[in-house]
């Protein structure tokens, strides 16, 4: 009897035992790392250098006789463009985190990451700091080259400036959603190991920009929220609360008192009444796709294209009848190879074709431009385009280019500035 109740209590050791020693499953994967600034050392004033290289295609924007071109997140370049066919680079504004910028009257609105930064450029060789909106944008980032997880970030540390790619070892249970969702991450089992922790005159911008001005506000896409900035006090922006937008917007035009927004499921119009809290009043949808748009009478402009983190396999020019912005459609739809940025002149329509190149359309009737093309110039993988004052200004992979088209029929190449890759 003895025996027997010895067998029994060495059964049920060896059944808890067994029990516990489970194998623990492991997920092997690269992980973005952040690297901090000091809050005092990001915000040291940005310095203003001699002509630099252009690395990097970004933003481009024209202020009079002056082009402007965003660097991503390294700063601005300024270029005396008052003679088109001779360019001249006039310096580099260093600002690490600089994606975009508005100009209204001398006062330059960019952002640094998580700031809005305003200088006076009065003088175009001195530009001088005079505020800044601090935290204006507190969940900016810098961008990642790859589709890694990001990990956690800590604002006590400072600025996330940088990433530092990292592989790290994660125990996680067998089902977890989020690593069923991880292309890039590689599943390891092993038994029994330790988890380990972790209202003046103002620029014209290109179309793939997420900064806009209408009267006294500058509006400002920061991800699911538009920012409006009351600057009717040029010096001292005056940030009121976002507006949350439902969808992923890549674009903003303004228009009329209105802003279009190019998504990545289509065109948005809000309107500001009320300036401080524009309101949501219609849609046009389409499939998922990259989303820029311009606009010119009653007319939208929006290029849809694939091939991107937006997802989506369609390549094609909207014209959206705008007549009733309460109630907008599509009017017509024509395929395009790979569009990316637009521009409209007068009845000239620019669409930056990606690898076909720059096409130029007569839109006098606008509903019928996409079957009348007037041009194409394949001299460049074509990104975003401004046509202002019969001079086309087209930012490609490799380079920035600048036509004469006063003659629609025969535009010509007036200068080249190219981007050092």
């Amino acid at each position: 009897m003895k025996t027997n109740t010895l067998l029994i209590n060495f059964l049920l050791l060896l059944i808890v035992i067994v029990s516990g020693c489970k194998d623990k499953t492991f997920k092997k994967h690269k992980v973005y790392s952040p690297i901090y600034t000091s809050y005092e050392d990001f915000r040291n004033h940005p310095a203003f250098e001699s002509p630099q290289p252009i690395t990097k295609q970004g933003n481009i924007y024209i202020k009079d006789d002056y082009l402007f071109i965003t660097e991503p997140e390294r700063g601005i370049h300024f270029i005396d463009n008052s003679s088109p066919e001779s360019p001249q680079q006039v310096g580099f504004l260093e600002l690490i985190g600089c994606t975009g910028l508005e100009i209204r009257g001398n006062r330059l609105y960019t952002n640094s990451y998580i700031d809005l930064v305003v200088f006076d450029i009065s003088s175009i060789h001195q530009p001088v700091e005079i505020n800044r909106v601090k935290n204006a944008f507190p969940e900016a980032l810098p961008m990642t080259e790859m589709d890694y997880p990001i990990s956690s970030v800590d604002k006590d540390k400072g600025v996330v400036t940088a990433w530092k790619l990292e592989t790290i070892k994660e125990e996680v249970e067998y089902n977890n959603a989020h690593w069923l969702n991880c292309p890039n991450c590689e599943t390891m089992s092993i038994a029994n190991t330790v988890n380990s922790n972790q209202g003046q005159s103002q620029g014209v911008s290109g179309s793939i920009t997420k900064f806009t001005l209408i009267n006294d506000y500058l509006y400002v896409m920061d991800k699911v929220s538009l920012k409006p900035f009351d600057i009717s006090i040029p010096d001292a922006p005056n940030l009121h609360d976002g507006v949350l937008v439902s969808r992923e917007v890549e674009t903003l035009f303004a228009y009329n008192d209105h802003i279009f927004m190019g998504t990545t499921t289509g065109m948005l119009i809000f309107n500001t009444t009320s300036p401080n809290q524009p309101e949501h009043i219609s849609s046009v949808n389409h499939f998922t796709a990259c989303d820029p748009v311009v606009v010119k009478d009653n007319y939208a402009y929006v290029t849809v294209r694939s091939g991107t983190g937006c997802g989506g396999a369609f390549n094609q020019l909207d014209i959206i009848d705008i007549s009733d912005y309460n109630n907008p459609f599509i009017e017509s739809s024509y395929s395009m190879t790979n569009p990316h940025g637009l521009g409209i002149d007068n009845n000239m329509l620019f669409i930056c074709d990606g690898s076909a190149g720059l096409k130029v359309f007569d839109a006098t009737n606008p509903i019928e431009a996409g079957n009348n093309l007037i041009h194409t110039f394949n001299d460049i993988t074509a990104v975003d385009v401004i046509p202002d004052n019969e001079v086309a200004i087209v930012i490609g992979e490799n380079a920035i280019k600048q036509y004469d088209y006063s003659n629609p029929e025969e535009l010509i190449l007036l200068s080249t500035i190219q981007i050092m890759q």
